[in-house]
């Protein structure tokens, strides 16, 4: 395959007008007299802008089909920065067999270096923690055997978003570091705050996963992060969400991208981070950044998706504008995705467009290196050469998107016209429609906390029977839950059509503790919409709108009833559960 008549950014500078000849999935000449063999495929690449495949520098990876996604969006080599070891296994496989040419390339650390109970611990996947810096050695010695890349460090006590984590100490996040140089693997450090940023960079660590998450400016700290060698991943694009300043209308309503979002995209794009932050933070992390580029301190671009605010592939580009609108180049933009992290990851075989190089490779219409949105006029996309398909990916979101449509159509739950749930009065613990009650709990995610419910006689307003939920909130996971689950589809989990009724409302009496509302719902995906109530010694009505959580209520796949936030034992009765009518 030959490109003709085409600009080339080529991972540092721009060729304008020349040929590009791919054989065998590697770039075998690029220059304005190439002779091409009989045969050969030609593209006219006239208006439009060949470069390196990008990459994206900070992305979990939660399966292997995030790396189709990824590529679809011309995202040819993800750094993961936390994922299942299993996972990460299993795809490091596919691509030593050959077998992964239709997705991004991955390199990852595997699991994170962090404390009991830290940053990291809350996603129920298995986590060796460290307590002390004699953990060190053997700890990194076991990441090594799995297959880690590089050695990532969770350095985040929660107080820059008004929480309180576990976290390492300095002494074991250095030992850690001393360990990981010892046997020549990198050291990629997630520190929230200004100082843990600086005494990283003190003690050795190779790059920062993030800008700081704090409205601190420190006039020194690009000239540190220049005089130690650090590299930065600014991840914009997950700080605009963190911060409340994003636009997310800025990816969904973009008609290059918008086709190829899924309706669990659109769903990551619109959330908000939970986290509360301080004000001006995003500020000064723009002011920070162009104080790095100023140092000549390696700029990388990541977007750590799929976090609130983020989606695998399509996020990238709006991390390039971010970073332009903070005042890089475009050009810099484009380098900070192709030959500077192909460089820093030690990955010589990609990033760039030379002869001998990986033809992983993006065409896109226009010219980016004046535009950088013009990244995301995407014409092709190649893997080693192979053409990624595009248009069957951008078949399949439309699927989605149109079968969530037709739920908006879909029949209520038969027996579900009078609203009402659940009034408690017989023996069984029953509902009026669906698939009915059950428990809860955070131990799908690797969590402690527990519940149990059971019919007790008497109820609110002169009823002979409520549903008492019982438990106890423990530590052990960051997203903490247990209680009731409501299903009102045929099936658990089956999205229901409720959006003829207005909301929820339900009578409760409890011990004076915080408890939530959690709704599951199809265009929510996997994270579900919470409001809070107090449940107080008094029989109260709680009433929630749909709109309340940001919903229609034409996809909703379960109710939670529960503890969620304050740790211990709990004791929450419910009754008279039912749908609110249209008034």
């Amino acid at each position: 395959m030959a490109i003709k008549n085409i600009r080339v950014f080529d991972g540092e500078t721009v060729i304008p007008e020349v040929t590009v000849l791919i054989q065998d999935g590697v770039i075998s000449a690029v220059g304005r007299d190439v002779i091409l063999p009989y045969g050969t495929d030609v593209i006219d690449g006239t208006g439009k802008t060949l470069l390196p495949g990008f990459f994206d520098c900070h992305v979990h990876v939660w399966h292997a089909d995030n790396l189709k996604q990824a590529a679809v969006f011309g995202v040819t080599t993800v750094v993961d920065m936390f994922m299942d070891v299993k996972t990460m296994t299993g795809i490091k496989k596919m691509q030593a067999d050959g077998r992964a040419t239709d997705r991004a390339w991955l390199i990852s650390p595997g699991t994170l270096a962090t404390a009991p109970g830290g940053h990291g611990t809350q996603y129920g996947l298995p986590i060796p923690t460290l307590t002390n810096p004699g953990d060190a050695e053997h700890w990194v010695s076991d990441r090594i055997v799995e297959g880690s890349d590089f050695i990532k460090i969770i350095w985040d006590d929660g107080s820059t978003y008004k929480m309180n984590s576990p976290t390492l100490d300095r002494e074991t996040v250095a030992a850690i570091i001393h360990e990981a140089h010892s046997r020549k693997k990198m050291v990629i450090i997630h520190a929230a705050s200004l100082r843990q940023c600086m005494q990283a960079m003190e003690d050795g660590g190779d790059g920062l996963a993030h800008l700081y998450f704090e409205n601190a400016f420190h006039p020194e700290f690009g000239r540190l992060a220049a005089e130690k060698g650090t590299f930065v991943i600014p991840t914009l694009a997950v700080l605009e969400g963190m911060h409340g300043v994003g636009d997310p209308l800025s990816l969904t309503e973009d008609p290059e991208l918008s086709s190829f979002l899924t309706p669990d995209d659109r769903q990551m794009i619109n959330m908000h981070s939970p986290l509360a932050t301080q004000t001006g933070a995003y500020q000064t992390a723009e002011k920070t950044l162009m104080q790095l580029a100023a140092a000549g301190v390696p700029i990388l671009a990541g977007t750590d998706a799929p976090n609130p605010g983020t989606t695998y592939g399509a996020s990238l580009h709006r991390e390039l504008e971010l970073l332009v609108k903070a005042g890089l180049s475009p050009v810099d933009a484009l380098r900070a995705t192709t030959s500077v992290p192909a460089r820093i990851f030690g990955l010589l075989d990609r990033g760039v467009i030379q002869v001998g190089k990986a033809a992983d490779l993006v065409l896109v219409e226009g010219d980016p290196t004046s535009d950088i949105k013009q990244t995301r006029h995407i014409v092709e996309v190649w893997r080693s050469g192979i053409r990624i398909d595009r248009a069957k990916y951008k078949a399949a979101a439309a699927k989605a998107v149109e079968a969530l449509e037709k739920q908006k159509d879909a029949s209520p739950p038969e027996n579900s016209e009078t609203g009402w749930i659940s009034h408690f009065e017989g023996e069984k613990i029953a509902s009026e429609f669906g698939a009915g009650w059950s428990i809860s709990t955070d131990s799908m995610i690797g969590g402690k906390s527990k519940a149990s419910f059971e019919r007790m006689e008497g109820g609110a307003e002169s009823g002979t029977g409520a549903l008492s939920i019982t438990g106890e909130i423990n530590e052990g996971a960051q997203n903490r839950w247990a209680g009731a689950f409501f299903s009102p589809g045929a099936v658990m989990m089956q999205p229901a059509n409720l959006s003829s009724k207005k909301g929820l409302s339900f009578l409760a009496r409890g011990d004076g503790k915080t408890y939530s509302v959690m709704i599951f719902a199809q265009s929510l995906g996997y994270i579900p919409a919470e409001i809070k109530f107090t449940a107080g010694p008094e029989w109260k009505e709680h009433v929630f709108d749909w709109s309340d959580f940001g919903l229609e209520g034409f996809d909703i796949m379960g109710i939670f009833i529960g503890g969620s936030s304050e740790l211990g034992p709990f004791s929450l009765t419910i009754d008279e559960v039912r749908l609110l009518n249209k008034q």
